[in-house]
C-alpha cells in the first residue's frame, strides 16, 4: 500500500526445527503504527514466528528486515527496535521497586540520571502509574506488574512492541487496562503485536493474523476477520467466545452477517431476537 511503511518484513523464509520444516517460503509484513493480534492454537507457529523476528532463531533461507535493516547483518540494532513483554511478569522483572525497574535498562546503557528521571516519569504517566513509582513490585497485582513490564520495555524507544501471551494471566479488568494502553501506543505510531488466545481481544486491534499449521489462514483487517469467523468453520484449537457463537448461529439460520456488532451486546440481542 502506497504511503504505509512496512516496519517488519519476512521475505520467503524457510525455518526447520529438528529437521522438521516449520516455515517454507513464508512471507508476511507488519506495517508501522498498526495494532496486530497474532492468533492460532498451540503448535501453529506463533511463538516460532516471534523468535524469528527477535533473532532468537535463525532462518535457513530468506530474509527478515526490521525497519529496513536485515536481521542477519544488524541484529543488535534490530533488537533495539523491539520491546518484548512475556506471559509471566515475575520472569521478566529484575528489581523490586517500580521506578528502579523501569530505569534498569537505561542504567545499563549509561544514560544520565536527569534523563532517566524524565523518561521514567513520562512512562509512568503513559501507563497511569505515576503515584506508585516507589511501590514494591512484589506487592503489586499481576496486572500492575504487567504494566511495569510494558513501561520497562519502552525505555529505549522501540518502534515495535511484542506481547507474547502478555494478557493470558490477567483478569478481565486488568486485561482491558493493558489493551487500552496498547491501543494508545499504536495510535501514537508504535507497531504492536499481541500474541493471544483470547478472541475478544481483537476488539482493540487493527489487523489480525491467524496461523494454522504454520501457514497464514487469514491476514487482514479486524472487521474482515470477524466476518470470516462467523461464516467459516475454523481450527478447533480456537474457542469462539459466546457472542461469536451467537453471531454464527444467526448466520447459519438467516445467512445474515452480524459480525460488525459482536462487541455491542444490545445490538446482538436485537439480532438474536429477530432471528428466532
Amino acid at each position: 500500500m502506497i504511503g504505509v511503511k512496512r516496519l517488519i518484513k519476512l521475505e520467503s523464509i524457510k525455518f526447520s526445527y529438528n529437521q522438521e520444516i516449520i516455515f517454507q517460503d513464508f512471507s508476511i509484513n507488519f506495517k508501522k503504527g498498526k495494532f496486530y493480534t497474532l492468533l492460532g492454537k498451540n503448535g501453529s507457529g506463533k511463538s516460532t514466528l516471534i523468535k524469528l523476528i527477535l533473532g532468537i532463531e535463525k532462518v535457513s533461507q530468506g530474509n527478515i528486515y526490521i525497519d529496513n535493516l536485515n536481521i542477519r547483518e544488524s541484529l543488535f540494532q534490530c533488537r533495539k527496535n523491539i520491546g518484548i513483554v512475556f506471559q509471566n511478569p515475575d520472569e521478566q522483572l529484575v528489581t523490586d521497586i517500580v521506578e528502579e525497574e523501569i530505569a534498569f535498562s537505561m542504567e545499563n546503557y549509561g544514560y544520565s540520571s536527569d534523563f532517566m528521571k524524565r523518561k521514567v516519569e513520562k512512562l509512568l504517566k503513559e501507563i497511569d502509574f505515576f503515584e506508585k513509582k516507589n511501590e514494591k513490585i512484589s506487592k503489586l497485582s499481576g496486572g500492575e506488574k504487567q504494566r511495569v513490564c510494558i513501561a520497562s520495555s519502552l525505555v529505549l524507544d522501540p518502534k515495535i512492541l511484542i506481547l507474547d501471551e502478555g494478557t493470558a494471566m490477567l483478569d478481565p479488568e486488568n486485561r482491558k487496562i493493558i489493551l487500552d494502553i496498547l491501543r494508545n501506543l499504536s495510535n501514537k505510531g508504535m507497531t504492536v503485536i499481541l500474541v493471544t488466545h483470547h478472541l475478544n481481544e481483537i476488539e482493540f486491534c487493527d489487523e489480525v493474523i491467524y496461523l494454522e499449521k504454520n501457514k497464514i489462514n487469514f491476514n487482514g483487517p479486524k472487521k474482515l476477520f470477524m466476518s470470516f469467523l462467523v461464516k467459516n468453520e475454523i481450527d478447533q484449537g480456537i474457542e469462539l467466545p459466546p457472542m461469536f457463537k451467537v453471531a454464527r448461529s444467526i448466520y447459519l439460520r438467516t445467512k445474515k452477517d452480524v459480525s460488525e456488532d459482536i462487541f455491542n451486546l444490545n445490538k446482538m440481542g436485537e439480532h438474536l431476537w429477530k432471528s428466532l
